[in-house]
């Protein structure tokens, strides 16, 4: 891929570059990245001179601000990042779906199928009726009854796939089954848990600026926002007006991504060889949401 870009950009693909800059998932893990950049520069002699490797939301951020902000990421899992503007950072989530990943695809599709076999056992009385969820459930899966989902939670289970349910609940959510709407309503509310989960370590530069929070939006479940919505802001007003945030938190706007957070990756490695990368921000995210606090405070 690598030398396939330089052969694009004229460049001659066995002259190394002087700095490879790379956002991955698990880019936080220390031992994993020196192992991955020990085996490039064995394998890739010619390949770049310096790597510099971070995590996936810390790329998205670099795209979209050197002043810092949230990343909030929610795609198959999710994952929160505070980036202050010292460049020092808090998370929230990011373990996986064994021990986290709430308000991801995983999640949402999880909790609906998890209603539907708690209702079947009489073991909790669902929020909703599950009638058009267990429809959607055994239509994506290919099943026609809860023995048969066995085989897709244990041996043959694949997270991605099972994400891929959260499409259809999304569907179910925009022709109004309640409890379609539902799960996108807690999914919400969690996501917005995390951003008040990190807000403490906040400087008080990113909570001041002229839009308030900037909390980038990561990942293809924010393309339900507004089915997310009201969980989300709901949660967010009681951040704001809670005791230690009241009058410090004027508001928050979301942004989503309209460049590769790749271009982030690139940028911060060649901060790392102490070089510049020029960035126009204001063109590389756009602005879908604003909330201003002042009528609480």
């Amino acid at each position: 891929m690598v030398q396939k870009a330089k052969m694009e950009a004229g460049l001659d693909p066995d002259a190394p570059l002087c700095s490879l800059g790379m956002s991955l998932s698990g880019g936080e893990q220390k031992a994993a990245i020196d192992k991955l950049i020990a085996d490039m520069k064995q394998r890739y002699p010619t390949l770049s001179h310096h790597y510099f490797i971070t995590t996936d939301a810390i790329g998205a951020m670099a795209t979209a601000s050197n002043c810092g902000g949230v990343v909030l990421i929610s795609g198959t899992g999710s994952n929160c990042k505070l980036v202050n503007p010292d460049g020092s950072q808090i998370g929230c989530g990011g373990w996986g779906h064994m021990m986290g990943d709430e308000g991801g695809a995983f999640w949402i599709s999880h909790l609906a199928v998890k209603t539907v076999f708690d209702a079947m056992d009489n073991l909790v009385a669902p929020p909703h009726d599950v009638t058009h969820v267990r429809k959607a459930m055994e239509e994506y899966f290919q099943v026609s009854n809860l023995m048969g989902m066995l085989p897709h939670l244990y041996r043959n289970f694949q997270k991605s796939h099972f994400a891929g349910l959260c499409k259809k609940l999304a569907q179910g959510a925009v022709a109004g089954d309640a409890l379609c709407r539902y799960v996108f309503t807690q999914a919400g509310r969690v996501l917005a848990k995390h951003v008040g989960a990190v807000l403490p370590k906040a400087e008080e530069p990113l909570l001041s600026g002229d839009l308030g929070l900037r909390i980038l939006c990561v990942g293809s479940v924010w393309k339900s926002w507004e089915l997310l919505k009201s969980g989300f802001t709901e949660v967010m007003d009681e951040v704001a007006s809670s005791g230690k945030f009241k009058g410090r938190f004027h508001g928050y706007c979301l942004l989503i991504l309209q460049q590769s957070s790749a271009l982030g990756g690139a940028s911060l490695g060649a901060q790392s060889i102490d070089e510049t990368l020029t960035m126009n921000y204001d063109a590389n995210t756009k602005l879908f949401y604003r909330c201003t606090f002042n009528s609480i405070q």
